[in-house]
């Protein structure tokens, strides 16, 4: 048993990150394997535009002749927040509570072993949940659902799951599945999985893709990448927006210009490169960087300026101030960027200083391209506070050992985006593809109108410039529903140019309600970039955790526990545990999560006697699916059976549903229901 411990810990060390996927450790120290098997895994991913919605079901088995508590661990993506977690009980599934606690441990923390690495891996953004007693021989079957937003590049919206566990886990999955739900607002020009074969496409229309990819006994040797390709000619939005029952509804906007620039469009560009040569960065990461600097190099022109700055402990400029592009300079430039040598110290915030102080004036288009793997002494408002003509910063934080909260937070307060690189991926690539991103600023120093004025909490604070072929997004909250214009104005290359559309913002609390957690979840990062960089106080903390038991989304201060206590069935036993109301409601549906049908329960006021009523079911992509007439039910509480099929008779697949109640033209309210098969 040792042995396999070690053994455990070894393949981990030599893998770096290993484990991709969803695992579950057991808490008995005696069983005999290190994990649960892994015996199915199916992944619904619902995408609209750039926003992601993952459903991860999983099966674990526990292969010994005795019960045993676990943890269930999955590491999520770092831009990912877990929007609701379930698990099945003797056969009963059940929600997890969110509670104002830690998250469970793995058993063996804090004393090395395999659990050490685990914690290590699964990071600040993983998910952690104590499961009790699986039975000897049996199937602990959970679900996890998370936010995340898409990978954009010159039209190509990438999605990521990891899967590659091939140096831990040697045995095969019995079942692998991905289903992929898209709907665009822009139209689809191709779609394909670039990591497997096998790739099924169910239905495939101008603005929509329904697939699926399939394997059984599948080794998870590889990554799963999804990806689909849109039109951009133009500068266009994408707009998702959900009313509140009671409160301010949420509005989610990305902005997304044309795919590429001709010259004469362009802004010229004046860019930093600010690397670091610490002893960190030893060897291919430090090589990496250097030929990404000297590949960005060769894609400015004459009317660009540059220059370079590296740091360590101290600072050290290549030219005492920007020089243009011209072939000469380049040339010295690249033979300069030859002689880096490894030093040590981080003194990020002198040379970001240093850079920033560079910069005159905003006749170009000005950012500052950040090169870095380690942590460092950063005040990001500090660097705000500088910042006189909207200089982007874009860090490439490479490998795990980061400050994540001080590089996104210095990019969000200055016009930027972070970039992160793992040691397993092609590092130059990736840094090659962050300058792509910036390399034809059409138009800077942006104003967004929305000719309204009860719009609230915008983030991020600073609009960025626009660059063809990238895109940025900011949500906020909204107070009345309606049509309202918005006006983007900016400097363009030609003097001032604006463009002009027009926004629904909902009236519909069932429709795109995955608007809100996007929006919670930017809401917690930025509260938690505050904790982790200056401190945590008693009024930061108070607003963190209500985010959190608000939205269902895990922060630094909740955790999900299974209390085998909140079911999901949710509904009282008797009538007389239900109070009647001076309006009709529909109050639960039971099961819930349900295979292949549901009852839902629903009171009736007298008032709405004779009136059309009917029970309408959307998908998560807004469609309607089915609709039951109530119109003869009576006043009073009733059940009414839904038999789990579509508008053609067709069975639905897993997923999300929403049930709007109407009585006559208005929406009473709205209840989600999940289908899991």
């Amino acid at each position: 048993m040792l042995r396999a411990k070690l053994l455990a810990v070894f393949l981990f060390i030599a893998a770096g990150t290993i484990f991709s996927n969803g695992l579950m450790m057991p808490t008995n120290l005696d069983y005999p394997k290190d994990f649960l098997k892994n015996t199915v895994t199916k992944v619904d991913v619902n995408i609209f535009g750039l926003i992601a919605e993952t459903i991860v079901y999983q099966e674990f088995v526990n292969e010994w002749d005795d019960s045993t508590d676990v943890v269930y661990s999955f590491p999520l993506p770092p831009e990912a927040r877990a929007t609701l977690f379930n698990y099945q009980f003797k056969g009963q599934w059940y929600t997890a509570v969110l509670k104002i606690t830690e998250q469970a441990t793995n058993p063996g923390t804090g004393e090395g072993g395999i659990a050490a690495y685990v914690n290590s891996y699964i990071g600040r953004n993983g998910i952690k949940v104590h499961l009790k007693g699986v039975q000897r021989r049996a199937v602990q079957k959970v679900e996890l659902r998370y936010i995340s937003i898409l990978d954009y590049h010159k039209g190509i919206n990438t999605y990521k799951f990891p899967l590659n566990t091939e140096d831990f886990v040697k045995y095969p999955l019995d079942h692998l599945e991905f289903n992929f739900n898209v709907t665009s607002n822009s139209e689809i020009l191709s779609h394909g999985l670039i990591s497997h074969d096998g790739y099924n496409v169910i239905s495939s229309f101008e603005k929509s893709i329904t697939a699926e990819f399939i394997a059984s006994k599948s080794y998870l040797n590889k990554d799963l990448e999804f990806f689909f390709e849109t039109k951009h000619q133009q500068l266009g939005v994408d707009f998702y927006s959900v009313a509140g029952d009671s409160a301010d509804g949420h509005f989610a906007l990305f902005v997304r210009p044309q795919k590429s620039a001709l010259q004469e469009e362009v802004f010229p560009r004046q860019v930093i490169f600010l690397l670091s040569n610490s002893g960190s960065m030893f060897g291919n990461k430090l090589n990496q960087s250097i030929n990404a600097i000297k590949y960005s190099l060769d894609q400015l022109t004459s009317i660009d300026k540059f220059n370079i700055v590296v740091f360590n402990s101290s600072v050290k400029l290549w030219q005492s101030a920007p020089v243009y592009a011209d072939s000469a300079n380049i040339q010295a430039a690249k033979t300069h960027l030859s002689t880096i040598n490894i030093n040590s110290g981080n003194a990020l915030q002198t040379a970001l200083n240093q850079c920033l102080t560079q910069i005159k004036d905003d006749s170009f288009s000005n950012s500052i391209l950040l090169f870095t793997d380690g942590r460092a002494a950063l005040n990001p408002r500090d660097i705000e506070s500088i910042n006189t003509f909207n200089t982007g910063i874009f860090p490439i934080g490479i490998g795990a050992d980061l400050d994540r909260a001080k590089l996104e937070m210095t990019a969000s307060l200055n016009y930027g985006f972070v970039t992160y690189v793992d040691y397993d991926e092609n590092i130059g690539e990736k840094m090659k593809r962050v300058f792509d991103q910036i390399n034809s600023p059409l138009m800077k120093q942006i104003a967004m109108e929305y000719g309204r004025a009860d719009l609230t909490n915008l983030i991020p604070s600073k609009t960025p410039s626009i660059y063809a072929g990238s895109m940025f997004y900011l949500v906020g909250r909204y107070k009345n529903p309606g049509l309202s214009s918005l006006a983007i104005a900016g400097m363009s290359n030609s003097g001032m140019k604006a463009y002009s559309f027009q926004l629904n913002f909902n009236s519909n609390i069932g429709q795109y309600k995955f608007v809100e957690s996007i929006w919670a979840k930017m809401k917690i990062d930025a509260l938690e970039w505050e904790v982790e960089i200056y401190g945590e106080s008693p009024e930061l903390k108070a607003e963190l955790i209500a985010l959190s038991l608000k939205y269902n989304i895990r922060c630094r201060y909740t955790a999900y526990i299974a209390d085998y206590e909140e079911d999901v069935i949710g509904t009282a036993t008797e009538e007389r545990d239900l109070v009647a109301a001076d309006y009709s409601y529909l109050f639960s549906n039971y099961p819930n999560p349900f295979n292949p049908s549901t009852t839902f329960r629903i009171f009736i006021n007298e008032s709405d006697f004779g009136k059309t009523k009917l029970l309408r079911i959307f998908n998560i992509l807004g469609q309607l699916i089915a609709i039951i007439d109530i119109s003869h039910l009576k006043s009073g509480w009733h059940d009414i059976q839904f038999n789990g099929k579509d508008l053609y008779g067709n069975s639905l697949t897993s997923g999300i549903y929403f049930t709007q109640l109407i009585i006559g033209s208005k929406v009473a309210n709205t209840l989600r229901i999940n289908l899991i098969k």
